[in-house]
C-alpha cells in the first residue's frame, strides 16, 4: 500500500523521491509525507467517505474566512481529493504538515483560547453553503444499540434504558455544523501559539453541545475518577467562558453536557465497531462500559 501511495504522490502530485511515515489510524489512515517538503497523507476509507469530499469544502471555506485550518494540497490537474485502488476503494488527501503540539487545555488560558475558536468556528458555519449528513437519536444512540442485539448481549435493556433517559434529555437542543470529531488531538497549537483546527472528516448537522463536550471531556474512557471529573468541570467551565464571546448558549444547553459525555460512549463504541468489526470488543468489555455509565449516572 505505501508503495502505492508514493507513486499516487509523484503521479498525481508531482513529488519525487518521498518517503512515508506512518501517523495514525482512525477513521482513516494517515502518513506523515517526507521530501524537500513536509505534507500529511489521509487515506479515508468507506466509513468515513461520504463526508470527506464535504469537509474539503468546509475547510476550503473556513481558509477563506482567514480560520485556522490545514490548506489542502491539490494535485497538479486541480482536484482536492483523489481515488485509490486498493481490495476496497478508499479516498487520497493530501494537506499541508503543521508542526505543533496538543494545546493544554488544562491551562486556564488554553481552554478558554480553545473555546473562543471553536465559537467563532460555530458562528462562522452558520453562513455555509454546504449541505451535510445530519445526526440524530440513531447515529447517537440507536448505531450501538443495533450492535449489542447482533452480539445478544444479555443486558441490552440497561442500555436501552439508559439511552432513552439521556436522549430524552438533548433532544431539541440546538443543531448546527458540527467538526464532529472535536478532540485534542485534532488540535495543533505551533510555538508562536497558534491553534490549527485538523480533521473534518466527519463534519455533520448535529447538536452543537456535541463539539464542545468531546473538547472538554477529561474524564479516562475506560476508568472513571473523580479527580478527572473536577479536572473536565473546570476545563469545561475556562472553555464556554471563551466560547460565549462569539456564540451564545442556553442554559439547558449548558447543562446537558454531562449528558452528552454519557452519550458519547453510546456514539463512539459504535464508530469502533463499525471501524474495525462487530468481534473487536467482547462481553466483558461491554459490562465495563456498562459499569462505567452507572458511575458516571451516579456523579
Amino acid at each position: 500500500m505505501e508503495e502505492k501511495l508514493i507513486q499516487l504522490l509523484k503521479t498525481q502530485y508531482g513529488l519525487d523521491n518521498v518517503s512515508l511515515d506512518f501517523l495514525r489510524e482512525g477513521g482513516c489512515k494517515t502518513y506523515i509525507v517526507n521530501g524537500e517538503k513536509k505534507y500529511l497523507l489521509k487515506v479515508i476509507g468507506n466509513a468515513f467517505k461520504d463526508t470527506a469530499k464535504q469537509s474539503v469544502m468546509i475547510t476550503g471555506y473556513l481558509e477563506r474566512k482567514g480560520f485556522p485550518v490545514s490548506r489542502t494540497i491539490l494535485t497538479t490537474a486541480g482536484q482536492a481529493i483523489v481515488e485509490i485502488s486498493d481490495d476496497e476503494p478508499c479516498l487520497g488527501l493530501l494537506q499541508e504538515f503543521i508542526e505543533g503540539e496538543e494545546p493544554d487545555l488544562e491551562k486556564t488560558e488554553s481552554a478558554e483560547k480553545v473555546g473562543e475558536l471553536v465559537g467563532k468556528l460555530h458562528s462562522l458555519m452558520k453562513d455555509c453553503p454546504v449541505q451535510l449528513v445530519s445526526r440524530d437519536k440513531q447515529f447517537f444512540i440507536g448505531r450501538y444499540l443495533d450492535f449489542l442485539r447482533q452480539k445478544s448481549y444479555p443486558k441490552i435493556s440497561d442500555y436501552e434504558k439508559f439511552g432513552e433517559q439521556l436522549w430524552e434529555k438533548v433532544q431539541g437542543l440546538p443543531y448546527g455544523i458540527c467538526h464532529g470529531d472535536l478532540h485534542r488531538g485534532n488540535l495543533l497549537q505551533t510555538k508562536d501559539g497558534q491553534i490549527y483546527f485538523l480533521d473534518f472528516d466527519t463534519v455533520c448537522q448535529a447538536p452543537l453541545m456535541f463539539d464542545v463536550m468531546v473538547m472538554c471531556d477529561m474524564t479516562n474512557y475506560f476508568n472513571l475518577q473523580q479527580e478527572d471529573i473536577e479536572i473536565t468541570r473546570k476545563v469545561y467551565e475556562n472553555f464556554i467562558s471563551g466560547y460565549t464571546r462569539h456564540h451564545p448558549l442556553s442554559q439547558e444547553e449548558k447543562l446537558s453536557f454531562y449528558d452528552w459525555v454519557a452519550i458519547r460512549h453510546f456514539q463512539l463504541q459504535a464508530t469502533i465497531l463499525e471501524v474495525h468489526g462487530i468481534n473487536c470488543i467482547d462481553e466483558k468489555f461491554i459490562d465495563y462500559q456498562l459499569y462505567w455509565l452507572n458511575q458516571w449516572m451516579e456523579q
